[in-house]
């Protein structure tokens, strides 16, 4: 499970800074939808590492 935890924080952590780096330059759109990916794929992660591994 750690080498899915590491792939996985390491996409969800891209998503959410370049989020919030879209919304720094001033591309709202994008930016709220990189945020909003991000805490999707957390959700999806905490529900698989719930159900598969504990």
């Amino acid at each position: 499970m750690g080498i899915l935890t590491f792939i996985s924080m390491l996409i969800i952590g891209s998503a959410f800074s370049a989020g919030f780096l879209l919304l720094f330059k001033r591309k709202i759109v994008p930016g709220i939808l990189l945020l909003v990916l991000s805490v999707a794929c957390y959700i999806c992660y905490a529900f698989i590492a719930n159900k598969y591994f504990v």
